[in-house]
């Protein structure tokens, strides 16, 4: 177990945290925080950043999974027993944007045929939520 966590530790320290803190603060991303029982809004620091992501691959690790997306975060981790294996981090500031001529109810179950089969679920998650509230608003 402390390989792995040897492992997500050098994913750490490679990572350029100047660069994602900026990313916070051009994107206006503020989290919560509670200081004297009151809630207050603010860039997280760069030690705040590091710890939110060792808290994801521990979960990571004490759940077994390969694969977690949470927050900005997507982690894709392949080991096996004993070995680290592959670790790939990604960072993602994307909002997916539907173009007009996906306003339509088949439109948007093509678009979602079309995510599943590359397998990318985070868009495809975001497609069928969109289905979704157009069944609501019916």
């Amino acid at each position: 177990m402390d390989h792995y966590k040897e492992a997500f530790e050098r994913v750490i320290r490679n990572i350029n945290w100047r660069k994602i803190k900026s990313y916070h603060k051009q994107l206006n991303i503020l989290w919560e925080f509670e200081y004297d029982k009151e809630q207050v809004k603010r860039i997280p620091t760069v030690a705040e950043l590091k710890d939110d992501l060792r808290s994801i691959f521990d979960h990571v690790l004490s759940e077994d999974l390969n694969y977690i997306s949470y927050g900005n975060w997507i982690i894709f981790w392949d080991r096996d027993e004993g070995i680290s294996g592959d670790i790939r981090v990604i960072f993602r500031l994307a909002d997916f944007i539907f173009e007009e001529d996906k306003e339509t109810r088949k439109s948007l179950e093509m678009a979602l045929e079309k995510a599943i089969e590359k397998e990318d679920y985070e868009y495809a998650a975001e497609i069928r939520d969109a289905l979704h509230k157009k069944e609501l608003e019916k």
